[in-house]
């Protein structure tokens, strides 16, 4: 098999068919289900405290009493309201994780259909629309959402039933035993592309791909491992690359903090608001266009395996059962 073939075919297929960079993004919807995002305020307060602060507060007298009242307000509140409060914030994440994995099947879906469409079409043909993805992947939708939720699912429930295993192995290995658990992270993440490019590409059910996506790895084990290792470090340093820019956004609020002696930093946090508002579209978008690759590779590299197996010879039987009778014409 070339991999340079299918890597430079999958970047001129995503680059042709834009809309697959839509379908990328998509994709990355479900894929940052699990993400969480940190963060706290650390304010520092230090009525009695004495250090490089010197005592003051980087708020205003105006900011701090609006802020004691609020709070304030906030502990006048019944717990009833709090619970009732609770109650609605799991339901909307419950409704927004479906949603996101619903989004991301379809971005999947999309990506995978839209590039076994482009490579199965002539090089002088139009680029896909949406429409034409939309329809392709309609059939299956509910089969690749169905085992996405099922592979999360039963991600939740191993994790859970092994959570003290694997904290017992940390322990015992200082950690180092958690590195046995990458190729098997990789196995599956191998598995899941290849079972849904299955359903998507021959119309399997989920068991039947999970079948069908055992065989074809298994059969082509060494030229998957090549080929995932190429993508896996193409990928790192790509998203490196793509997100060293996000590592400046605190910049603005140090250079305040050093100019105002570290008494206000309310115009170093207005700029970084800013630019993280201008620069999270662009690292989206790029993430969707890598993520789309990624998906357009692992999909023409199905398809050549399908043609490997295509272009096989098939053994013949050189004799003729003992009881067959043969036509003296």
């Amino acid at each position: 098999m070339d991999f340079g073939e299918i890597l430079s075919k999958a970047w001129k297929t995503i680059w042709k068919h834009k809309i697959l960079w839509l379908f990328g993004i998509l994709a990355g919807c479900g894929a940052a289900q699990g993400g969480g995002a940190s963060g706290g305020g650390n304010a520092v307060y230090s009525g009695t405290q004495q250090g490089n602060f010197g005592g003051s507060s980087p708020f205003s007298p105006g900011v701090e009493n609006g802020m004691l009242n609020f709070f304030q307000k906030l502990s006048e509140v019944p717990v009833v309201v709090w619970v009732l409060i609770a109650i609605f914030l799991v339901i909307l994440v419950i409704v927004l994780s479906f949603l996101a994995m619903m989004l991301g099947s379809l971005g999947t879906a999309g990506v995978i259909k839209g590039a076994s469409m482009a490579d199965r079409a002539d090089p002088e043909d139009k680029p896909l629309s949406l429409g034409q993805i939309f329809k392709a992947i309609k059939p299956y939708f509910w089969k690749v959402f169905l085992f996405q939720f099922g592979i999360r699912l039963a991600a939740t429930l191993i994790t859970l039933l092994l959570l003290i295993p694997i904290m017992l192995l940390m322990v015992c290995t200082c950690c180092f035993g958690l590195f046995l658990l990458i190729p098997v992270g990789w196995f599956i993440d191998l598995m899941v592309y290849f079972t849904l490019i299955a359903i998507l590409e021959e119309d399997k059910d989920m068991i039947a791909g999970i079948q069908r996506a055992w065989q074809l790895i298994t059969r082509h084990l060494g030229k998957v491992v090549v080929l995932f290792l190429i993508l896996a470090v193409g990928q790192f340093v790509l998203g490196v690359l793509v997100g060293l820019p996000l590592l400046a956004l605190p910049i603005p609020i140090l250079i305040n903090l050093a100019v105002t002696g570290f008494e206000s930093f309310g115009v170093g946090l207005i700029i970084s608001i800013i630019l993280f508002i201008l620069a999270m579209p662009v690292f989206v978008l790029l993430m969707g266009i890598l993520r789309a690759y990624i998906l357009t590779s692992w999909t023409l590299t199905y398809r050549r395996f399908l043609l490997e197996e295509e272009l096989q010879p098939v053994t013949l039987n050189d004799g003729l059962d003992e009881d067959s009778e043969v036509d003296p014409d």
